[in-house]
């Protein structure tokens, strides 16, 4: 990958932000979120994930909907740290011509626990681009049982001239299935409860 490259990403990406009225580095989380994925799709780890959350909400809106820092995945296989961390430290080294460079040296895993008591890890990865560097972070959740089966999915990107993410996702019934789950577990504590309405009225109601 050329430094030609990055610059002509980070600029693209400038121009982006002011067009959207958007801070650059809310695009900047955003592009290193869509070129994590598309490492993932490429790696010889593809298999052992699944989208989740709301970095969904890309492919179910035509409009563009809130952006979030992080992106929820689904895993099989090891779960220990040092395994989870070996698998990011590969992906990250997955050659693309898309500017962003992570670093597999700065990858950080840590145990979490998440609404409805669901444990996993949170994997971060130190990102950059044409100097200008963000903190991308990974939540994975392992174990869940996923009805009806996963969907093959195409990723939308940022750049059209960039390869995107090909890789599975969740079922839109399995993430209000989780939702309600957790609604009904934790009770209406969700903030974030509005933003499963329209896909809830969409795929459920209709």
């Amino acid at each position: 990958m050329s430094k030609h490259t990055a610059t002509s990403v980070r600029s693209r990406l400038l121009n982006l932000a002011k067009a959207e009225g958007t801070d650059f580095n809310t695009i900047l989380v955003r592009y290193a979120l869509e070129r994590i994925l598309y490492r993932i799709s490429q790696s010889a780890h593809a298999d052992k994930f699944l989208l989740k959350g709301a970095l969904l909400f890309t492919l179910w809106y035509d409009m563009p909907h809130r952006h979030t820092r992080d992106a929820d995945l689904l895993g099989f296989g090891a779960s220990d740290l040092d395994s989870v961390a070996q698998t990011f430290r590969d992906i990250a080294e997955v050659e693309a011509n898309d500017g962003m460079v992570f670093d597999p040296s700065s990858v950080v895993v840590e145990e979490i626990r998440k609404d409805a008591g669901y444990s996993g890890v949170r994997v971060v990865i130190s990102a950059d681009l044409a100097r200008a560097r963000c903190r991308t972070q990974i939540d994975i959740g392992f174990g869940d049982a996923i009805t009806p089966d996963p969907i093959q999915a195409v990723y939308p990107v940022l750049l059209k001239d960039l390869p995107a993410p090909q890789l599975r996702v969740y079922p839109v019934y399995t993430v209000i299935a989780e939702k309600l789950h957790a609604i009904a577990l934790l009770g209406m504590t969700n903030s974030r409860l509005k933003d499963y309405w329209a896909p809830l009225k969409t795929w459920i109601f209709s």
